[in-house]
C-alpha cells in the first residue's frame, strides 16, 4: 500500500466501499429523513432500487456522484441545504430528500484557539454564515483566529468576526511641529530612501501632497532639541493626542474660514471650512508591542484663480501614510507645503496670527524657502496606573504652617520628613507609557 499512488488508493477505496459497504457511520439509506453533513465531509447513499437520473438542486452545496447503481457518494462543499431527487426505472421517483451541510463548530472553534496566543473562541452558524466570538488578546489574534476559519471552510464562505479584544490598547502621540532648514531636514533624513536600515516600516500612497517620511533607530527628539537649543530649528507646537488602538485622532495646523455654497434652487448657505494643514492618525496595535500608523494628512488652501465674486474656491491636496513602528521610536513628515499654498494661506487675514502657522508665515527663512513645516510624530503605548504609582512635583513638599513662620524663615514651605505626608493632590487614574 505504501507504494499506491493516491487516486489509486481512492479508486481502491471507493470500490470495496460501493460492493461492501462495511462501514454503517458512512452509509446513509432512504427513508431516514433528511441528510446532514458537514463542510469537506463525505458519506454514501444506499438506494432501495437501482438508479437511472440523480438531480440537485443546489449543486453549489454539495455534489453528488453515482458510483453505482445503488450507491450514491456525496459530498458537503458549502453551507446551505440542496434537494435531491433520483429516479429509478421507468423514470419512477425512488428517492427524494433535503441535504443539509453545516460546519463542525467544535473542530473550527479548536483550530481558531490553537492559533491565537490566548483568550477564546467560539464558533457557531446563522442562516449559512459563520459567526466568531468570544475574547482575544490582540487585533492580531482576531485576525488570525478568522484566517484560520477562512481557509478550513474554502472559498465563499461568509464569515462574521465579531471577537472582542481584551482591555483595547491606547496610543500616544506625541507631536512636535517645528520650522526647520532644508538643509537640516535633509540631514535627518527626512526622505524615503534615507531611511536608516532596519528601522521602520513605511509605505506611502500619495494623493497630490509631495511628502516625505523619514523613520528609523535614531531618535530625531534628541537631535531636534539640540539644534533649537542653538537657534537652527524653531519649534512651533508640541501637542499631544491619545487614541484607542483602530480609532482615529485629528490634529488641525490652520484655521476655519466662511464658505458659501450655493444649491439648485439658488439658495445661498455659509459652512465654515478648515483650511491649513490637517492630520489624522489612526494607530493599531498587534503583538510584541508593535504599532501600525496610518497618516491621512490633507493640506487645503484658497484656490486665488477660481476664486470670484461669488465666493472663494478651495483646493485640496492629500496623502496617506502607513508606518509601522515599536513604542518610543520616532517619524517625520516634511514636505507638505508648497511655494503657492504657502503663499495662499498666508494672504488669509487672521491666519497669520494663529499659533502655529502664523508664526511660520511671519518667518522670512520660510518665505524664501529656506525652510519647512516638519511635524515628528513618536507613538508610546499607554495602559491604565494606580493612582500610588503616580508622583507630582509637591509630593516632597509641605507648605509652611503659617505667616509667622514664614515671616522668620523666609520659606514657603518645606521638604517633609520620612513618613510625613506631603500636599499631593493624585488624581485617581492616569496612564503609564511603555
Amino acid at each position: 500500500m505504501a507504494g499506491m499512488g493516491l487516486s489509486a488508493v481512492m479508486s481502491f477505496f471507493l470500490t470495496v466501499a460501493a460492493v461492501a459497504p462495511s462501514f454503517a457511520q458512512e452509509v446513509w439509506s432512504a427513508g431516514r429523513g433528511g441528510l446532514s453533513l458537514n463542510v469537506s465531509e463525505a458519506k454514501f447513499i444506499k438506494l432501495e432500487e437501482p438508479a437511472t437520473a440523480v438531480f440537485l438542486s443546489n449543486p453549489n452545496v454539495a455534489e453528488i456522484d453515482l458510483q453505482s447503481a445503488r450507491y450514491l457518494y456525496i459530498v458537503g462543499r458549502n453551507i446551505g441545504e440542496s434537494n435531491l431527487f433520483v429516479l429509478g426505472e421507468n423514470d419512477e421517483q425512488i428517492l427524494s430528500t433535503t441535504i443539509s451541510v453545516g460546519i463542525d463548530a467544535a473542530r473550527l472553534a479548536s483550530a481558531a484557539q490553537s492559533s491565537i496566543s490566548g483568550g477564546s473562541v467560539s464558533v457557531k452558524t446563522v442562516e449559512g454564515a459563520v459567526f466568531l466570538s468570544g475574547r482575544v488578546r490582540s487585533i492580531d489574534d482576531a485576525e488570525t483566529a478568522a484566517d484560520v476559519v477562512a481557509a478550513l471552510l474554502g472559498d465563499g464562505a461568509i464569515i462574521v468576526n465579531r471577537l472582542e479584544v481584551e482591555a483595547a490598547s491606547q496610543v500616544n502621540l506625541q507631536v512636535r511641529i517645528a520650522e526647520v532648514s532644508r538643509t537640516i531636514s535633509e540631514d535627518l533624513g527626512l526622505s524615503l530612501t534615507a531611511r536608516d536600515a532596519g528601522g521602520p516600516r513605511v509605505s506611502t500612497r500619495s494623493g497630490g501632497v509631495d511628502l516625505s517620511v523619514g523613520a528609523g533607530s535614531r531618535n530625531i527628539n534628541l537631535v531636534l532639541d539640540a539644534l533649537a537649543r542653538n537657534g537652527l530649528v524653531t519649534i512651533l507646537s508640541e501637542p499631544n493626542l491619545t487614541a484607542r488602538s483602530g480609532e482615529a485622532a485629528t490634529f488641525l495646523a490652520g484655521g476655519r474660514i466662511p464658505y458659501r455654497n450655493t444649491d439648485g434652487d439658488g439658495k445661498i448657505s455659509t459652512t465654515f471650512e478648515s483650511i491649513g494643514v490637517e492630520l489624522e492618525f489612526t494607530p493599531t496595535v498587534f503583538d510584541q508591542n508593535q504599532i501600525q500608523l496610518q497618516i491621512n494628512t490633507r493640506v487645503r488652501a484658497v484656490d486665488e484663480a477660481n476664486s470670484s465674486e461669488d465666493g472663494r474656491a478651495l483646493s485640496e491636496r492629500s496623502a496617506t501614510t502607513t508606518v509601522e513602528l515599536g513604542s518610543g521610536q520616532s517619524f517625520a513628515i516634511a514636505g507638505m507645503f508648497q511655494a503657492d499654498t504657502a503663499q495662499s494661506l498666508s494672504g488669509i487675514p487672521g491666519l497669520v496670527n494663529l499659533p502655529i502657522l502664523g508664526a511660520l508665515f511671519r518667518s522670512s527663512s520660510f518665505k524664501k524657502g529656506e525652510t519647512e513645516l516638519v511635524i515628528i510624530v513618536t507613538p508610546y503605548l499607554v495602559k491604565p496606573t494606580s493612582p500610588n504609582n503616580l508622583r507630582t512635583p509637591v509630593d516632597e513638599v509641605k507648605p509652611a504652617s503659617g505667616a509667622i513662620e514664614q515671616l522668620v524663615t523666609g520659606q514657603m514651605s518645606k521638604t517633609i520628613r520620612p513618613g510625613e505626608k506631603g500636599q499631593s493632590k493624585v488624581r485617581r487614574g492616569g496612564f503609564m507609557l511603555q
